[in-house]
């Protein structure tokens, strides 16, 4: 595989924005469209499922994800063709994906067929969906992940393509926390969805950036590298630092997408915020995340991306903490709105972290691991991590959904996911890499 031009990074970062805001609006937007919060329940809104069958039904598709994920980090690794081994499953994954995405949002059962808990079937339904859906989520973000390591040669560097990934990643977020919410109202959750769904054309940008045209003497050489997926996986988990690095990633992982799930529940019924309201405080926490970027790169290149990461948990977790105070019964001189947006603005700096880090760090392993071994297996570092990802964020969805039946439950969401902040910055102390750019 070719090196890319610095020119190029921005093309290849921007691939992320369109596979990354769908996978987003699934996480957050589909249970509180099966599931609505209670105002909008009161003004009108229909249940579609029921809570339990929900959390069940979402926890066994993506953790079905997570068994095929092995397998597809396996055929990237090992693939072979005239047109390469990662841009093939990149291009014949698209289409699917896109499909499935649009199917999540049309339950069978609605209007007169359901019960004022929704329909059991509707769950039946969007576990199936969902399950496709994954499947072609990771089918192309594996391949697209795993050429990170060898479209560029340093870790530095890695950290900058990151970074470029993480200025798209942040526009899908903005997309999907702060524009959606003021679509809600004109448009509803499913037709907000559906509108935004063009921006997965950006896909097509790393498609052509990634270059693979391999003679035939790197095939045959290649073929004599390849690793037979239990092989890769033993190595994988047997890799001390890749290990220590998906210990603390789990944790975060858990408390970010318990967060994400949450907040638009916290802005409702806690905060007591319009759902226009909501959007705004949400850009609070967006808006900033390319200027922390650029201060994150800064103490990374000082200090270490290590140490710059795991100031950005403590820093979360602090965030948090002032979510928590933003609860309307405690009357506070300062509105609900504007704790949430500064809470927000707090955050904006451990979110632009978190988006780069799951990037830079298992790339930068991967590619340790490959001089070590002699073995290419970037693709597996990513799919295990997305593997433990799934898992940690079918569990937070499911906990959050029976969570939420509990009165107070929404008030609950904030301090959980400090905790689990603080737990993932001791976890990461071990972590051998992400040291200081040596003059």
């Amino acid at each position: 595989m070719k090196t890319i031009k610095k020119w190029q990074e921005p093309l290849y970062g921007i691939g992320g924005l369109g596979p990354g805001f769908m996978y987003q609006v699934v996480l957050t937007y589909l249970l509180y469209y099966y599931r609505p919060a209670q105002a909008r329940i009161e003004a009108g809104a229909l249940v579609l499922a029921p809570a339990a069958a929900y959390a069940i039904g979402m926890f066994i598709a993506r953790a079905l994800d997570g068994l095929v994920d092995l397998p597809i980090a396996s055929w990237t690794d090992n693939f072979r063709s005239r047109w390469g081994r990662r841009r093939p499953m990149m291009v014949i994954g698209l289409i699917p994906l896109i499909i499935s995405y649009i199917l999540l949002w049309y339950p069978p059962f609605t209007g007169s067929n359901l019960t004022p808990e929704g329909h059991w079937a509707n769950a039946v339904y969007v576990a199936v969906v969902s399950s496709i859906y994954f499947f072609f989520q990771t089918f192309i973000i594996v391949p697209y992940l795993a050429s990170l390591s060898e479209i560029v040669p340093d870790e530095q560097s890695r950290v900058r393509v990151a970074s470029w990934q993480t200025v798209f990643n942040t526009i899908a977020y903005v997309l999907t926390f702060v524009v959606a919410p003021m679509m809600f109202q004109k448009f509803g959750v499913r037709g907000t969805a559906l509108l935004l769904l063009p921006g997965i054309l950006t896909f097509l940008g790393p498609i052509f950036v990634i270059k693979e045209n391999p003679d035939p003497e790197s095939l045959k050489q290649s073929k004599e590298r390849e690793v037979p997926l239990l092989q890769s996986i033993k190595m994988t988990l047997s890799n001390k630092t890749f290990l220590i690095y998906i210990s603390c990633v789990a944790t975060f992982y858990f408390g970010l997408q318990f967060f994400l799930g949450g907040i638009a529940f916290m802005g409702v019924d806690m905060m007591g915020l319009k759902e226009s309201q909501l959007g705004m405080m949400n850009a609070a926490a967006f808006a900033p995340v390319p200027i922390m970027l650029i201060i994150f790169n800064l103490i990374s290149k000082k200090k270490g991306a290590k140490f710059a990461f795991r100031i950005a948990l403590l820093v979360f977790a602090f965030a948090m903490l002032i979510f928590a105070l933003s609860w309307e019964k405690f009357n506070l001189p300062i509105s609900p709105l504007s704790m949430g947006m500064i809470a927000g603005v707090v955050a904006s700096f451990s979110i632009g972290a978190f988006f780069t880090i799951p990037y830079a760090f298992p790339a930068q392993i991967a590619a340790i691991d490959a001089k070590e071994t002699g073995k290419d297996r970037a693709g597996m570092f990513f799919a295990v991590q997305g593997v433990v990802n799934q898992f940690v964020g079918s569990l937070a969805g499911s906990i959050l959904a029976i969570l939420l039946g509990w009165k107070y439950g929404v008030v609950a969401i904030a301090p959980i996911v400090a905790i689990t902040m603080v737990i993932a910055f001791f976890l990461f102390a071990p972590y051998p890499l992400g040291k200081p750019i040596e003059k």
